[in-house]
């Protein structure tokens, strides 16, 4: 069959050969979404892990049933793809974009939908790279540091009736931020070892302190043979909590003590990631550190990382429902006099 298909594509015209790559592509997408998730696991609605089997449903999947919430699911129930009106093209179109991290818009005319949904299908599909990412692991060195982005209020607020801006809209990111590290920066904490393993997670509201940065290294570096970061005064207690065995300060000014080069290199490559959006809100900026965790962990694998995308989208599930991203609270508005629990 293959070989009669390669002798008749050249005598193809542009538009037939157009038309045949996208049938081909429509049939790859039906074909890696009709492999779905594992048959059995926890409940997806109560995560309880008992459950027993309850017949099929009609596209042949096992149902179970669960004894925690007593409501039955299958391999599809909370998916990404089951839960969507769009066809499996469409989503295998959209991992393509996400995979070459295109904006919004360029994304949303691809796979013909709106921004707005283009907007959703891209944070379910964050959501699922986030349940992806594997532990970090310390090995024999890690290095740590933290990176500073411009805070952004970003959104369509005429019609919230719950928040106003508490400042003046800015026409640029870094408008109104000054030099140095103000209140007005989100800190990022950044780590990489040298297994290969590197982690971002937002932290605080300008420059981070002991008690914030130990919240945002907990789980990470705990234990730790060797952590290398910059000369902060933060560090030391943090990292003593957390009960790493060597602390390692490097200055700056001075590299003759060592360096924390895997970690300059990470805050590049992420400074470079971010920069494509122009912007990104706050609220969400850990959606986008989990895509740029996942892009880093995934990045090394001899498979085609859309493919691979799609295939993760295919069998991921989410919780937060397109309401609960509109009405997500921004993070650390107690610096305008806004009283917000996260």
């Amino acid at each position: 069959m293959l070989e009669i298909i390669r002798q008749f594509v050249p005598q193809m015209t542009h538009g037939e050969k157009l038309d045949l790559m996208e049938a081909l592509k429509a049939a790859i997408a039906r074909e890696i979404a009709a492999e779905g998730g594992p048959e059995a696991g926890a409940c997806p609605r109560c995560g309880c892990g008992g459950a027993v089997r309850k017949g099929r449903d009609r596209k042949g999947r096992q149902r179970w049933l669960c004894r925690g919430c007593g409501r039955t699911f299958s391999s599809a129930t909370s998916s990404v793809l089951a839960m969507s009106k769009l066809p499996p093209e469409t989503w295998m179109a959209y991992a393509e974009c996400m995979a070459d991290a295109l904006t919004l818009r360029e994304s949303a005319g691809r796979c013909g939908v709106c921004l707005r949904t283009s907007w959703f299908m891209r944070h379910r599909l964050c959501e699922v790279m986030a349940s992806l990412l594997e532990p970090f692991r310390c090995g024999t060195e890690c290095h740590v540091d933290s990176t500073y982005v411009p805070e952004s209020l970003a959104g369509n607020h005429a019609r919230s009736a719950s928040f106003s801006m508490p400042r003046k809209a800015r026409r640029f990111g870094r408008e109104g931020v000054g030099r140095g590290i103000s209140n007005q920066l989100v800190c990022v904490m950044c780590g990489a070892s040298d297994l290969g393993d590197a982690f971002a997670v937002v932290c605080c509201r300008g420059r981070e302190s002991s008690a914030e940065a130990g919240a945002a290294l907990a789980g990470r570096v705990d234990g730790a043979p060797l952590v290398a970061t910059d000369m902060h005064g933060s560090y030391p207690a943090a990292l003593t909590a957390l009960g790493v065995r060597s602390h390692r300060r490097v200055d700056p000014r001075d590299r003759s003590a060592g360096n924390i080069a895997m970690v300059d290199s990470l805050h590049s490559r992420l400074d470079a990631f971010l920069a494509r959006f122009r912007g990104v809100a706050t609220r969400h900026l850990q959606h986008y550190l989990d895509w740029f965790c996942y892009a880093e962990q995934f990045k090394k694998g001899g498979a085609d990382r859309r493919e691979l995308l799609f295939r993760h989208a295919s069998a991921g599930t989410y919780r937060t429902t397109r309401r609960g991203y509109v009405d997500l609270l921004r993070p650390f508005m107690d610096y305008w006099g806004v009283s917000t629990v996260v």
